[in-house]
């Protein structure tokens, strides 16, 4: 059963060799999932708003999406004003059944993969670093079979903020083609959003505070309007986040956790979305800052 779930998912996906362009709508961090892709206008993480701005960091994080498919994702942002960086991820699966006829037995097993590799970053174009742009560019390899496609896409950004922690981004992602080995081409469909950003200081003092952020977020994507609603704790120790995404023909929700002691931080994020049947997605990430 799990096969046939993975095979029917894999078949979606690929239509004619889409594989690679769907993925690059697939968050593979913790905490983008734990607030359903939520903070364009907060700085959350540059996978959502690639000018926001992150204490430095190398993070590597173990994924599991729809239908078992399983993946990683990797990431190091450098220190500096700039917050430059870079990340390489994958998923795929080996065991989808290959079958000729109508036969119960397959003749064999087949396998999808895909690989991306990103690099950008993020500067500042005002004095009091209010206004922050920023720039990804990401490469990508699919293979199912005997297949294979490859692209590249741009993800451009920018972070204003208005009045102490309220802020407002603006993103235009995956401009870009992807390419064959049918010798066709595709056009990457982009994606358009906006998002406002704020804090509210709950409780401060020496020894302890608590800050509650949220993030309201509008996408349009292949004439779909997404609405995106994000909460996050801020505790000393441990945090938790939750999200949820709304749309015409799409709803799920979220929720995930951080702990941080010392340096490093252990993220957990999982989504949970209208069909059951093909499962939820969970990360699990772990980080050390510098």
């Amino acid at each position: 059963m799990r096969r046939l779930i993975i095979y029917t998912f894999i078949a979606m996906l690929s239509n004619l060799w889409s594989l690679g362009v769907d993925a690059l709508l697939i968050p593979q961090k913790a905490n983008i999932l734990a607030l359903s892709g939520a903070g364009i206008g907060g700085n959350v993480d540059i996978g959502i708003n690639p000018s926001a701005y992150e204490k430095p960091y190398f993070g590597f994080s173990s994924n599991t999406w729809l239908g078992g498919v399983k993946g990683q994702k990797s990431t190091w942002i450098f220190e500096g004003q700039s917050n430059r960086f870079i990340s390489f991820e994958s998923m795929g699966v080996d065991d989808i059944e290959f079958h000729t006829d109508n036969d119960f037995n397959p003749e064999g097993y087949i396998s999808a993969n895909w690989f991306s590799f990103d690099f950008g970053t993020k500067f500042n174009i005002s004095n009091n670093q209010k206004f922050n742009l920023g720039i990804n560019i990401k490469l990508n390899y699919s293979k199912l079979y005997t297949d294979n496609s490859w692209g590249y896409a741009l993800d451009l950004g920018a972070t204003h903020e208005i009045y102490n922690d309220l802020s407002i981004g603006y993103v235009i992602k995956n401009l870009g083609s992807q390419y064959y080995s049918s010798n066709e081409k595709e056009k990457i469909e982009p994606l358009f959003g906006i998002g406002i950003s704020d804090k509210m200081k709950i409780l401060s003092s020496d020894i302890f505070f608590m800050n509650l952020s949220y993030y309201i977020d509008f996408i349009n994507h292949q004439n779909n309007n997404i609405y995106k609603l994000g909460l996050q704790t801020s505790f000393p120790f441990i945090n938790f986040m939750f999200g949820t995404s709304r749309s015409n023909d799409y709803n799920d929700y979220s929720y995930g956790f951080s702990f941080k002691l010392n340096d490093f931080m252990l993220i957990f994020g999982n989504i949970n979305h209208d069909n059951n049947a093909l499962g939820n997605p969970q990360s699990i990430e772990l980080r050390r800052y510098f």
